[in-house]
């Protein structure tokens, strides 16, 4: 049984920390027991702010962090070179050793990357290869605005050539659409990838304010989304779970059964 869905992005900042944290949130409250890892994070300086501490606040697990997190640097650049500012180099089977302990722990575990999958970890690898050694099905979290197309496919492409399976492409609202102009070149992502990704598209999942502080109240908000519950029947249906233990998992608001 696949027990891990790995979360990436096509760029940084579409949300892919705000994506993996709902769905943590979501499985939570069905009763799973659900594990989170970021195995590696740039631009931790105040560790209560880092996204590694929300999203084992959030999933509520006794993890250590340095389980989680094997790998934390403050300086806020790719990976690579962030850890050759602190001369520690990443290295793989850290990363490898925590993420199969973490697997044992937990009926689901979301391995969250970092940035895009061609930022690079280490001299001869990037985000790429860390998810070919992961071998679990990838959800790809994108922008619903401009450019989302482009980024969308490309990263959808680069999956598949190197045979990863892909679940689903995630829209998110990074910033608020106000515009009309913004609201229609959101549209116009969503219907487009949905005719030509080749694989579901969920979303676009709304924009709250409250999540840039990384409240409670915003989180519930998205765990009760229509197109949460979506991607919710998308990751259960990936891990195999049972038919007993969805029929226990209330469907969120909205949502069809």
């Amino acid at each position: 049984m696949k027990r891990t869905i790995v979360v990436t992005a096509t760029d940084t900042g579409v949300g892919k920390t705000v994506t993996t944290a709902t769905l943590a949130a979501a499985l939570r409250r069905c009763g799973y027991s659900v594990g989170v890892m970021k195995p590696i994070e740039t631009g931790v300086v105040i560790e209560r702010r880092s996204d590694a501490w929300f999203l084992k606040q959030v999933a509520q697990v006794s993890d250590a962090l340095e389980l989680i997190r094997p790998y934390a640097f403050r300086l806020p650049v790719a990976p690579l070179d962030a850890s050759r500012v602190e001369r520690r180099p990443i290295r793989f089977s850290t990363i490898r050793q925590a993420y199969r302990r973490l697997q044992r722990r937990h009926d689901l575990l979301l391995v969250e990357g970092v940035g895009g999958l061609h930022v690079p970890l280490t001299a001869a690898a990037d985000v790429l290869d860390l998810i070919a050694m992961l071998q679990a099905p990838v959800l790809v979290v994108g922008r619903a605005g401009l450019g989302g197309v482009n980024h969308a496919r490309l990263t959808v492409d680069t999956l598949r050539r190197r045979k990863i399976p892909v679940l689903a492409v995630v829209l998110n609202h990074p910033t608020p659409a106000r515009t009309a102009l913004a609201r229609r070149q959101a549209q116009s992502t969503v219907s487009l990838l949905r005719e030509r990704a080749g694989v579901p598209v969920v979303g676009p999942l709304p924009h709250h304010p409250g999540m840039a502080a990384r409240t409670v109240q915003a989180l519930s908000k998205l765990v009760e989304n229509r197109e949460m519950g979506k991607l919710m029947k998308l990751v259960l249906a990936a891990a195999r779970e049972s038919r007993r233990r969805r029929a226990k998992c209330p469907a969120p608001s909205g949502s069809p059964r």
